[in-house]
């Protein structure tokens, strides 16, 4: 009787282990930046960057960045179903 309750403690032990472990891969501890926020930090890397640009190509280079950002595929979607199954 003993020895089952303490191999039972120990497989809910390992089982909250594993939770534990695989609760990292959350990309729920990201921050979340907004548009204007991407646009900040964008255009003040472009204009360190290259110094003679005129504001109007910096914004126009980083609205295209975030463009491409939206269009990107996200971590958090499914990988698409394998074929070779």
């Amino acid at each position: 009787m003993r020895s089952t309750m303490i191999a039972t403690l120990f497989v809910g032990l390992g089982v909250q282990a594993g939770v534990l472990a695989l609760a990292d891969d959350a990309n729920s501890d990201r921050p979340v930046r907004s548009h204007k926020q991407l646009m900040r930090d964008c255009v003040a890397k472009e204009k360190s960057a290259n110094t003679a640009a005129s504001d109007y190509d910096v914004k126009k280079i980083c609205e295209d960045k975030i463009k491409s950002y939206d269009n990107h595929p996200s971590e958090t979607t499914l990988p698409p179903a394998n074929p070779g199954e």
